[in-house]
């Protein structure tokens, strides 16, 4: 059930509500990744939302993002 303006994302293969997922991981070079995505649990199919990049290079963070368009609500 979803709480009042929360929307609902449903899978394009299956029609199940999909669970939002942020994953992190720290990469071999030291930077470290982190993915959003829409799942959904019975069939896998996924949606990435974002993904941020987080690295240090010299005296500087350097924080990229990349933003895709987000999913239609139903």
């Amino acid at each position: 059930m979803s709480s009042a303006g929360e929307r609902q994302i449903l899978c394009r293969k299956d029609g199940k509500p999909m669970f939002f997922v942020a994953e992190s991981e720290k990469m071999s070079n030291g930077s470290r990744r982190t993915i959003y995505y829409y799942r959904c649990p019975v069939c896998g199919y996924r949606i990435e939302v974002e993904q941020v990049y987080i690295s240090v290079e010299k005296d500087s963070i350097i924080v990229r993002r990349l933003i895709r368009a987000p999913p239609q609500s139903s």
